[in-house]
């Protein structure tokens, strides 16, 4: 998987995956990716975090964190104004709607909406990646039978008045 890096010490072991030292590297292989998906619970939208950096300049504080989702429906629309977002396909197929608008509705400082409105529709598959910029609508609107992909985030640095 190319986004399982495959760094490891001179005697050819793996990296600690101890996530709180930002001058480390992190490694997980595909097997524990696919052991940790095989743990995600029965949910429409389940997800848990692998890995979190964070970074007091950025305007959450957190400056990336990685995740595996698996996704079924329903789904709603999402935008995220102070992060942007981008997934790797590990499993499964479907329909991503982007751009267009999020039929808004407000939960937790954060625009979600049931559907986007005259956004492109775009069929992804296993080894797809989608990139969404901070302010971008998505929503996965098609499922055959779900979606499971690794997420990345990252934040925005904080823009500091002149």
């Amino acid at each position: 998987m190319a986004l399982a890096a495959t760094a490891s010490t001179q005697e050819n072991e793996p990296l600690p995956r101890d996530t709180s030292d930002p001058k480390r590297a992190f490694y997980m292989s595909a097997a524990d990716i696919a052991a940790t998906i095989g743990k995600l619970p029965a949910r429409n939208m389940a997800n848990t975090t692998i890995l979190e950096r964070y970074d007091a300049s950025s305007i959450t504080g957190l400056g990336y964190r990685m995740a595996v989702d698996r996704r079924t429906p329903p789904q709603n629309g999402a935008v995220h104004n102070t992060e942007a977002e981008m997934w790797y396909v590990i499993d499964g197929s479907g329909a991503v709607t982007t751009d267009g608008k999020v039929v808004p509705i407000m939960k937790d400082g954060k625009a979600v909406g049931r559907r986007i409105e005259g956004g492109t529709v775009r069929k992804v598959s296993k080894g797809d990646v989608l990139v969404f910029p901070e302010g971008v609508p998505h929503q996965v609107t098609e499922f055959n039978p779900s979606l499971t992909f690794l997420t990345f985030e990252v934040s925005r640095p904080r823009v500091e008045a002149r």
